[in-house]
Order: C-alpha cells, then sequence, then structure tokens
C-alpha cells in the first residue's frame, strides 16, 4: 500500500486536489517568480498565469530562460504536460521534497518494485535533502527542474 501524501502549489501554495493533474513548471518560471517553492504547480495557476516571452520589438524580455526543445512565445511554453500526483513527485523529486511528498518519495525509494534507475534517482535527492537538514543549510526555495 502507498503512502498517501500531499503536495502544495509552488506558486498559490494551496493543496493541489488529489483529482487534479500537476503540472511541473522551468526555470523561466522560477527567474519570473523567485518566491515559488519547488516547481511543481496546481491547473490554476500553471495554466492561468500569463506572459509573453518577447516585448514589443520581437526580442526575448532581459533574462528570458528559453526553452530547450521548441520555440517559445508565452508561458504555456513553460509547463509541462500534466501528470499525476505521484508520477510528478518521482520525475521531480526535489519539488516533491520541499511541497510535502518526503513520505511518499521515501516509501517510493525502498519499495521492492521501484525501478532500479529510479530508486536511484530518489534516493540521492532524499540523501541530498537529509545531509541538508542535518547541516541545518536552508534547502532553498526552488528546486531544479
Amino acid at each position: 500500500m502507498s503512502v498517501a501524501f500531499r503536495i502544495s502549489c509552488c506558486l498559490c501554495r494551496k493543496n493541489i486536489p488529489l483529482a487534479e493533474d500537476v503540472f511541473a513548471l522551468d526555470a523561466e518560471w522560477q527567474r519570473r517568480f523567485p518566491d515559488m517553492v519547488g516547481t511543481l504547480a496546481c491547473r490554476s495557476c500553471a495554466l492561468g498565469t500569463t506572459w509573453r516571452c518577447t516585448g514589443r520589438g520581437g526580442s526575448f524580455v532581459d533574462g528570458h530562460v528559453p526553452v530547450a526543445d521548441r520555440r517559445c512565445f508565452d508561458a504555456w511554453n513553460h509547463v509541462s504536460c500534466p501528470g499525476t500526483h505521484r508520477g510528478m513527485v518521482q520525475e521531480h523529486p526535489r519539488s516533491g521534497l520541499l511541497q510535502g511528498a518526503e513520505p511518499y518519495l521515501r516509501w517510493r525509494a525502498n519499495h521492492k518494485d521501484t525501478e532500479p534507475d529510479v530508486a536511484t534517482v530518489l534516493s540521492a535527492a532524499l540523501d541530498e535533502w537529509d545531509a541538508a537538514q542535518r547541516s541545518g543549510i536552508a534547502t532553498g526555495q526552488t528546486a531544479a527542474v
């Protein structure tokens, strides 16, 4: 039996309903919203926040972090495809730790049916998290996507 958990949205900080998809936000979101906690967002924040990547002259705004694999022109280009709570915290464990999924990630990392490569990634994120907690170093507001 899996461990229950709730994750809060990185922007509005409200718990993301379990029946709702989760969206990962990229480095451009982190640049524009430096107070984000993690990178996993609710539908309302991910799809309801708008901006254009270019200014009036058509060039990117100062400091813009482009999307790596395609041309970008607005906020929606900087949002991942939707995913489940479990899937998104496994794909983005550092954000999952910041946003409330620590019990689930610990369970998943040690579960007998977890794929070895997934367990390795989760264990590394948990080791970093534990080291930061022991040393008293702040884990930071944002997490690399």
